[in-house]
């Protein structure tokens, strides 16, 4: 992104009229508002807030952080502008850095492009002529995030360019302000909604977010004429080990399950604990060999495992597979079940496939 000249408005308080144009800027972050406060995810308001900036202090690249204060790093969750991949790979330092400068101090870190940099985010240019504006968000007195902004040029002519100016950066200051009230709300339904999606005890999702997935996975399979599969679990004889063992060994036996779950099921496929010992995995355009194949591995993980009070765990499948999706929501599911019933049937520690259902 170019870096406009010093005729634009890229210093508000420069020249006659600059108090106007703060006053703009002001008004312009209250009129922003109730959008960001307004959008449904973390990630719209993180977006809301960038579109939101850009007008009043214009920037060439945009980074909000999270801080990860057991590690001591801060996370980006969003980036704009120049270097997008790079930072969204980096991870800069609280001890060594000027975003954790910021974090550690509490207090806005500006610096211009003559002063020194504490580092270089890995597969940028070193000597590029840059200011960084780094604006701690506050929640609850404490930071939690960080919100950076650069100016950036690719020749020394332009250094004068990229300066932000006192004026800008009280205006930054006033729009952290609400971008950390914004963040915190957002990041508080965040954690709700996933919560309510979430099994407490595994962390699996629940049969809720279960149901809902499978009927969308199902409707976007038959749009792309492509495959759906589901394959149900359940625990052989988890009964006698809480009878035996007491419920807290039960309770490990799943969260331990599972792990494997999370071990061995593929990008894009969707684990469920859907029962009390009952677990789903959504197999998003994946065939019944995929899935089959799928499935043994799992149940072949569980016995490697050697999990459970005993070390002798074991699991049983049914899986079921709508070729093109066709199927209904209930009907795929009954498939599943009855094949886990054969399974069980048959002797346990086995996975049965579902016959395809009538063309």
């Amino acid at each position: 992104m170019p870096v406009p000249s010093p005729a634009t408005t890229l210093h508000p308080a420069s020249g006659a009229g600059g108090d106007h144009l703060v006053v703009a800027g002001l008004e312009a972050i209250i009129d922003a508002t109730a959008g960001i406060l307004a959008a449904e995810s973390l990630a719209a308001t993180l977006q809301a807030m960038a579109d939101a900036l850009a007008p009043i202090v214009p920037y060439t690249s945009l980074v909000v952080y999270e801080v990860a204060w057991a590690e001591r790093i801060c996370i980006p969750l969003l980036a704009t502008g120049s270097y997008v991949e790079q930072t969204l790979s980096s991870r800069p330092r609280l001890d060594d850095s000027a975003t954790g400068m910021a974090v550690l101090s509490g207090e806005l870190v500006c610096r211009g492009p003559d002063e020194p940099v504490l580092s270089v985010m890995p597969g940028t240019p070193v000597n590029e002529v840059e200011s960084i504006l780094v604006a701690p968000l506050r929640v609850g007195g404490r930071v939690e995030g960080t919100l950076n902004m650069w100016r950036e040029a690719s020749d020394a002519k332009f250094a004068r360019n990229v300066v932000f100016t006192p004026a800008e950066i009280m205006l930054v200051e006033r729009f952290a302000s609400l971008a950390a009230i914004a963040y915190a709300n957002s990041s508080q339904r965040e954690q709700l909604r996933t919560q309510a999606l979430t099994d407490e005890l595994t962390g699996l999702y629940n049969r809720r977010h279960c149901e809902a997935v499978l009927e969308a996975v199902l409707k976007d399979g038959r749009r792309r004429h492509e495959p759906t599969s589901i394959a149900y679990f359940d625990i052989d004889t988890f009964k006698s080990i809480n009878d035996a063992f007491g419920h807290s060994a039960g309770d490990q036996v799943l969260r331990r399950f599972a792990d494997v779950l999370r071990d061995h099921t593929r990008a894009g496929d969707v684990a469920c604990r859907t029962g009390g010992e009952e677990f789903t995995i959504v197999l998003p355009r994946t065939d019944a060999s995929q899935a089959r194949q799928l499935a043994e591995r799992i149940n072949g993980a569980v016995r490697a495992a050697r999990l459970g009070p005993e070390s002798d765990l074991t699991v049983s499948a049914g899986v079921a597979t709508s070729g093109d999706s066709l199927d209904d929501f209930d009907e795929l599911v009954n498939r599943a079940d009855a094949a886990l019933l054969l399974a069980k049937r048959q002797g346990r520690d086995c996975v049965v496939v579902a016959d395809p259902s009538p063309a």
